[in-house]
């Protein structure tokens, strides 16, 4: 109850003018009375369908000035840290490191200072893992895409949990099913999401290549390079395959050439769901997600990720091949 309050209050303190959520707020309604042309007829919308709708919720009663309605945020931040007790529960000293990264991270403000509704994608990512029927797991998967297209990076996790035959036909389904939420927009010919440029940021990999603007063509050069690490981190992650959300949220940030805060809010709940599965090295996992939080804090974009992702892969070597899956750890509690 006490670090729900907390929560709250330090929401209500640190609420800032969240990018874009406004402007998608009012996109959803533009999908909501059918002009479905007009949702994706500028480049700058770069969110999924669900994405638009989440944030028309979160936007309810909220100002012109963009801001979200102050009930709203000390909900959904008191919800967010409750989240993060709750997986840690059955450990006293599990649970309170857990609240505690929460609160921190809720000071950064996470998440609004961001696009909320991406939280939601290495949550997805660790339920699909952990479901065993191909269409079950592929809609999850595509939910996430529906959110956000570069949920697509995601889609690699499955080597952790089921053989490659399985994990290639549940991601193939999921990745039709996910392009498909986009398709009625598509087929109204005003849609310019591949149209968008974005300028790159000087401490990331491609700013440190000179590289100053980049397309869609580098994103998809991007998505081959992170889906393939997911891929060969994943195969090697049978004994914990809950780490690989994290792990591909990493890889999204160090390689992305762009550098976002809100970028690293999904590593953030990833580092959370670890949290709830490995009980035997507290210190290592919330160290991951304190970590995470001095990197993003300071703008230590490629050395923070490139840290923590290795504190991931010695986990991982580490586990071996003990059982450590998510739904396992909630069921025996």
């Amino acid at each position: 109850m006490v670090a729900a309050l907390l929560a709250a209050l330090f929401g209500v303190l640190t609420v800032t003018v969240p990018p874009d959520v406004a402007d998608f707020a009012a996109a959803a309604d533009q999908m909501l009375h059918g002009r479905l042309g007009e949702v994706y007829a500028a480049a700058w919308n770069q969110a999924g369908p669900a994405q638009l709708l989440i944030s028309r919720l979160l936007m309810i009663g909220g100002g012109r000035d963009g801001l979200p309605a102050l009930p709203v945020v000390a909900l959904v931040d008191a919800a967010l840290v409750v989240a993060a007790m709750w997986l840690g529960r059955g450990d006293r000293r599990r649970e309170l490191c857990a609240g505690g990264l929460a609160l921190l991270w809720v000071l950064a403000p996470l998440p609004w200072n961001g696009h909320p509704a991406e939280l939601a994608i290495p949550v997805l990512w660790a339920y699909a893992i952990s479901l065993k029927k191909p269409l079950p797991a592929a809609a999850v998967l595509a939910l996430g895409v529906a959110i956000a297209p570069w949920a697509m990076l995601g889609i690699p996790c499955l080597l952790a949990a089921v053989p490659l035959r399985r994990a290639l036909w549940t991601g193939v389904l999921a990745a039709g099913l996910g392009v498909a939420c986009y398709l009625p927009f598509v087929l109204t010919g005003h849609f310019a999401m591949f149209d968008l440029r974005w300028r790159v940021a000087s401490q990331t990999i491609a700013g440190l290549l000179g590289v100053t603007e980049v397309t869609w063509w580098l994103r998809l050069a991007q998505g081959v390079i992170v889906a393939g690490g997911v891929a060969l981190i994943a195969g090697h992650s049978r004994g914990l395959p809950q780490a690989v959300p994290l792990a591909a949220a990493l890889l999204r940030v160090v390689t992305d050439p762009v550098a976002y805060p809100y970028y690293w809010y999904p590593v953030a709940v990833a580092s959370f769901l670890l949290l709830a599965v490995e009980r035997r090295r507290l210190l290592i996992t919330g160290g991951i997600g304190y970590l995470a939080l001095l990197a993003e804090s300071g703008n230590w974009t490629v050395p923070g990720a490139l840290a923590c992702l290795a504190l991931v892969v010695v986990m991982i070597r580490k586990t071996g091949e003990t059982e450590a899956t998510f739904p396992a750890v909630i069921a025996t509690r």
